[in-house]
This record gives structure tokens, C-alpha cells and sequence, in this order.
């Protein structure tokens, strides 16, 4: 038997408390702060966060769909692995994320710019999704 396992269960409890004491003040101590005003989130964000994944999807699906009639992949990055679903779902999410996060470490320092941030994002993928679906429709 190992030393420890000798420790009569009454020392062993009173270990046990003595550690779940020490890491409840160590917790109280650490406990966050309230947010600055300067640095909460506004709440156009989340809104934004949502439609830019939609925007997203929608340029998947009607990537994948030009790509059906015939047309071709216009941005040169993405001609290559436009075809490969898993592959291209894989960049977009994490394309997704990158721009989320970026817009949250902008909110950091100043909320209006990462509301123009997004709102300039959106509005780019809008543009996409658009003219893919004009692709389709000729």
C-alpha cells in the first residue's frame, strides 16, 4: 500500500476541505470584473455574427450551384477547392470564425469600428451571393 492510501479518512476529509478552501479563495480572487462600457458588446453585433454565417451558406450553396450549370469560379484563391465540398466548407467556417474574430478583438478597442467592420463584411458577402445567383439565373 502507498503511503498516501494509509491516511486515516479523517485526515483525507480534512485534506480534501483544507484544498476545496484553498481553491475557493483562490476562484473569489480571480472572480472577473465588471466589463467597461467602452468594451460590451453592442447589440447589433450578434445580429450581424448570425447573418454574416447565413451570407456564407448562401454563397455555398449558390457557388456550388453556378458550378452545376456550367459556370466557373471567379475568385483565383478559391477555383481550386471551389468543387470539393467538405474542402470548401472547411474554408468558409473557418473564414467565418476569422472574421468574428477579428470584429471581436476590434470591439476591444473601439465598438463603432467593429460595427463598420461587419456591416462592410455583410455587405461584401451580400454582393457574393448576388452575383452568384445571376450566374445561375443566365
Amino acid at each position: 500500500m502507498t503511503r498516501f492510501a494509509r491516511v486515516p479518512r479523517c485526515r483525507a476529509l480534512l485534506l480534501c476541505v483544507l484544498a476545496f478552501s484553498v481553491t475557493r479563495a483562490a476562484a473569489a480572487e480571480d472572480a472577473p470584473q465588471p466589463i467597461p462600457a467602452a468594451a460590451q458588446r453592442p447589440a447589433a453585433l450578434l445580429p450581424l455574427y448570425a447573418s454574416f454565417a447565413g451570407l456564407q451558406l448562401l454563397d455555398l450553396h449558390s457557388t456550388w450551384r453556378a458550378l452545376d450549370s456550367g459556370s466557373v469560379e471567379a475568385n483565383p484563391m478559391m477555383s481550386g477547392i471551389a468543387a470539393n465540398k467538405p474542402v470548401i466548407l472547411t474554408v468558409k467556417a473557418a473564414g467565418t470564425a476569422g472574421v468574428i474574430a477579428v470584429s471581436e478583438r476590434l470591439r476591444r478597442k473601439s465598438r463603432t469600428a467593429a460595427l463598420i467592420f461587419m456591416i462592410s463584411a455583410n455587405s461584401g458577402m451580400t454582393w457574393v451571393v448576388q452575383h452568384n445567383y445571376r450566374a445561375i439565373q443566365k
